[in-house]
């Protein structure tokens, strides 16, 4: 059955890359090629040349390109390393509560309006500062993308509005804004306390010692500096309060900061992480492949097969991280699972919101993984010195950790408070 080979070849890729630190992107790339053909030749309606053409994530790739290019820039020219030690300074030295900061940075930005995408503007600095912290990056990661998504599903930011209104139209709520509060605070509360565990299990109460390490104290900008700030100032407002494309704006800002030479151009566009970025789009080409074969949907109809009225959350849960790993939470899968909880809720005489829950939580979840946008950008904000592969491996498991340990919470009943 395609369908199945489908998961066996995506699950071998992924083992295979692991394995052998080759770049799963390649890997993926030619897999996906390769497992096209067959499958055409069984039958499968999949246009084999364009697999990569028709399935590579253009605006994940763009949006990777332009900040990575804008915030190697702010690397080379010594802007990064400035500010880090600035926030390390703001935390007068404790790198147990820079985490904590980011956390709280990200949610509050977030919320305002920005959403998950501000990750790429937040992340590099966050792991910068990690880096050379001596704290774990999976940890940082984790975290600051954990406060970046409590604040992405606002009523402000387009996840929370697109959440909200497609919860009024099924009747699921009512219009006002404290209908939706239960669902956001749900979803508050299992990425918080994902969070909260990610800082506890990976060192945050422990950070490695510095030696030698000196009281900080605030460190001046130059002018090269200062106007990569005004830089990443620009961008950070366009996006917040002007609607503006994150991958536009940053890259029509690293131009200008190329043309009024803050940053030599050669060692700018060499600075680009590519190795980073065909990872990225190379497994996203072997994920549509899956779905294109009927491999996601053969998983959401298994799961479809045993929903019951104990298990429609915690199944909810599961189906919407399946498909929130491999499409759009707010084009796709909130459109598709919300009404669908409003029918089975119906069907099983169990509350609407109690499935909607579950919804939410488990497609917004999955943001972490690298398979996804926001955990993507992530990957692709990493230092240099930073195993790019294995940050990948970790994420990915580490989506699955949060589903997990939210369908453990709807059993033991946490998300009957809201609803």
């Amino acid at each position: 059955m395609i369908a199945v080979a489908s998961l066996i070849v995506l699950i071998a890729v992924i083992a295979f890359s692991a394995v052998t630190k080759k770049n799963a992107g390649v890997v993926g790339l030619v897999a996906a090629y390769i497992f096209s053909l067959a499958a055409a030749k069984c039958g499968t309606e999949i246009n084999v040349s364009k697999v990569v053409t028709g399935n590579w994530p253009t605006s994940v790739f763009f949006i990777v390109l332009a900040t990575t290019f804008l915030f190697g820039i702010a690397t080379l020219n010594g802007t990064t390393q400035a500010l880090s030690k600035n926030i390390v300074c703001l935390a007068r030295g404790n790198a147990k509560i820079l985490p904590v900061i980011f956390f709280l940075f990200g949610a509050i930005i977030s919320a305002a309006g920005a959403g998950g995408l501000i990750v790429a503007v937040i992340m590099p600095i966050a792991l910068f500062v990690a880096v050379e912290n001596r704290i774990s990056v999976l940890m940082m990661s984790l975290v600051t993308m954990g406060g970046i998504m409590v604040g992405g599903l606002s009523p402000l930011a387009i996840n929370g509005i697109v959440a909200q209104q497609l919860s009024v139209e099924n009747n699921i709520i009512g219009e006002s804004l404290s209908g939706y509060l239960p669902l956001w605070g749900a979803y508050a509360t299992a990425m918080t306390l994902f969070s909260i565990g990610a800082y506890f299990l990976l060192g945050g109460l422990h950070p490695k010692k510095m030696e030698n390490a000196a009281t900080p104290h605030f460190t001046g900008f130059d002018k090269n500096q200062t106007l990569t700030l005004a830089a990443i100032l620009v961008v950070l407002i366009g996006v917040i309060f002007f609607g503006q494309n994150i991958g536009l704006i940053s890259f029509a800002c690293a131009g200008v900061l190329l043309m009024l030479g803050a940053v030599d151009q050669k060692k700018a566009i060499a600075a680009v992480p590519w190795s980073t970025i065909i990872l990225i789009c190379g497994m996203s080409v072997l994920i549509s492949v899956v779905n294109i074969c009927g491999g996601i949907t053969f998983l959401s109809d298994g799961l479809e097969n045993i929903i019951g009225e104990r298990t429609a959350q915690p199944i909810m849960m599961v189906l919407g991280g399946l498909m929130g790993a491999v499409s759009s939470g707010t084009g796709v899968v909130m459109p598709t699972l919300i009404p669908l909880s409003a029918e089975l809720s119906q069907t099983l005489g169990i509350s609407s919101m109690s499935i909607v829950i579950g919804v939410i939580v488990g497609t917004n979840g999955v943001v972490i993984s690298p398979l996804s946008t926001v955990g993507g950008i992530c990957v692709g904000c990493a230092p240099e010195s930073v195993d790019k592969d294995k940050l990948y491996n970790q994420l990915l498991l580490a989506a699955v950790s949060f589903i997990v340990m939210s369908v453990v919470l709807s059993f033991i009943g946490v998300f009957r408070i809201f609803g």
